[in-house]
């Protein structure tokens, strides 16, 4: 490596604890009585996202990207499934996922927080 090029250390991510406080602050700040209404769902899916990634934007590094997820599915007594296949560096980048359930639906959110710096 030259002299003038400096290879930068990564910056602290944040705690995953933090990032699933603020995915289940999403959810629970958004859901209200917590009834599935198909009319609301392109609301609440864009609620629940944009709350997530403005309060975990606020305190992920600047090299960092995010990405958020949401999932909403009607309880119908039918099963669905979601996977995530992910390759990374797991001392450096995060996925954090918070499930919420009750009688009338399933919320699935997802962050994802990708360090840019090599």
């Amino acid at each position: 490596m030259e002299p003038h090029q400096q290879q930068m250390e990564p910056e602290k991510m944040p705690s995953k604890d933090d990032v699933h406080k603020y995915l289940k602050s999403a959810v629970d700040l958004t859901i209200g009585s917590g009834e599935y209404h198909h009319g609301t769902l392109t609301e609440l899916h864009n609620n629940i996202t944009q709350y997530a990634i403005k309060k975990i934007g606020a305190i992920k590094p600047a090299s960092a990207k995010c990405i958020v997820t949401c999932t909403i599915v009607q309880n119908t007594d039918a099963g669905f499934h979601i996977s995530n296949a992910l390759y990374w560096d797991d001392l450096r980048d995060h996925v954090v996922t918070y499930d919420f359930q009750n009688k009338a639906m399933n919320i699935i959110v997802t962050a994802y927080l990708i360090n840019t710096l090599q």
